[in-house]
């Protein structure tokens, strides 16, 4: 390896360090969380649904401010959202009530969809193009590893019989440490203009991709808000059974973009991507037809395993469709899977309240899946 290379390398741990801050910390600590707060606090798993859905309010509204910034402020607004993230993060374990709760849930949001758009814009900027696919796996792995790194804090404090506010406030001040490590990421190159860059977007398929990335949103977000509480619903006399759940997803989407990203190399993206939203149907809908420790772990590993890797995929096909506008595709593919998010808590709450059943929310997020495969049919003529 070059000593290029390893400063290329080197930058796309930076940019994972970034997301394990931005989104295993700052937004899906929340999950492995939730249960601890329940049981401390006066909130509910409907009220936790209302906070989640708040929270990717925030990631929407993150979205839109991330498209409106120019490249050249690109990573001043990065910096400013990663501090965001951080002190929202540590202000979650300072609160007892849902109103600072909501506040610091959008707050964090907004961050960490900036960190997603604008960060993975720095990160992948400063690639070669022979290197952006294969580093920007090593890039997008940052939100298993978080995830992974949320679950062991959740586990270690609750062994420890702490608080959930022990967990934030630890979790934060792990995200102030690893700071300093992002301070490699540099700013966005200059722009040159090519004629690949003036290529027209391919409206009519970017419009089926943003209509598919949508539900994509909506139907993974059940599992990532409400996976851990549904175990401990299921299990009550087993009280690991949230930690294992929420650990496998983790793990699993720790390596998902690199394994993904391969089958991609032999079939095409957007064949990928389907099989990647197929399977994480089965994953969603895996505790309501297979109640248990079994199905819970199944759910796990199938959503942890596809849903970055699903992410990475659609990001990877926006950009192809859009290659002189990426940054407004894909802040655009952002904010619509913000939407999608936004409605899966809350539908899923709502029949929740009405069913008492996890069972219709998580069959619904599962179709949602399908109904996201079946919307990219039309990019088969595309050319990636």
């Amino acid at each position: 390896m070059t000593t290029t290379e390893r400063d290329h390398l080197l930058t796309a741990i930076a940019g994972a360090f970034s997301l394990v801050i931005a989104l295993g910390i700052g937004r899906f600590l929340f999950t492995p969380a939730l249960p601890d707060m329940i049981a401390e606090t006066m909130l509910t798993a409907v009220s936790g649904g209302y906070l989640a859905a708040i929270n990717y309010g925030g990631y929407l509204a993150g979205a839109m401010l991330a498209m409106a910034v120019p490249a050249h402020r690109a990573r001043t607004a990065f910096w400013l959202a990663l501090w965001a993230s951080v002190i929202t993060s540590i202000l979650m374990g300072l609160s007892t009530t849902f109103t600072p709760w909501a506040i610091n849930r959008f707050l964090a949001g907004v961050a960490s969809a900036i960190i997603m758009v604008n960060g993975s814009a720095l990160v992948l900027g400063a690639m070669p193009n022979h290197l952006r696919a294969r580093l920007g796996n090593i890039h997008y792995a940052g939100i298993g590893l978080g995830i992974s790194i949320a679950a062991l804090t959740v586990a270690f404090i609750e062994r420890l019989h702490g608080s959930y506010a022990s967990m934030w406030l630890a979790c934060g001040a792990l995200a102030l440490i690893l700071l300093p490590l992002l301070r490699r990421i540099p700013a966005l190159p200059h722009a040159k203009h090519s004629q690949h860059e003036r290529a027209p977007v391919n409206r009519s398929a970017l419009g089926f991709l943003i209509a598919s990335y949508t539900l994509a949103g909506f139907g993974y977000i059940t599992s990532t808000t409400y996976l851990p509480v549904i175990a401990k619903a299921q299990l009550p006399g087993l009280d690991s059974a949230a930690f294992y759940t929420w650990l496998a997803v983790g793990l699993a989407a720790v390596p998902a973009n690199l394994l993904w990203g391969k089958l991609a190399s032999h079939v095409g993206e957007r064949n990928a991507l389907m099989a990647a939203l197929v399977v994480q149907a089965v994953g969603v809908s895996a505790p309501a037809w297979l109640p248990g420790l079994t199905g819970l772990i199944i759910s796990g590993l199938l959503v942890g395993a596809t849903f970055t890797a699903v992410v990475a995929l659609s990001m990877y096909c926006g950009r192809q469709l859009a290659p002189h506008a990426a940054s407004a595709a894909l802040g655009a593919l952002t904010a619509c899977y913000g939407v999608g998010q936004i409605l899966g808590p809350v539908v899923t709450a709502r029949l929740l309240e009405s069913s008492g059943s996890f069972a219709p929310g998580l069959l619904g997020a599962a179709a949602a899946l399908i109904g996201a495969a079946v919307l990219l049919v039309p990019l088969g003529k595309v050319r990636f």
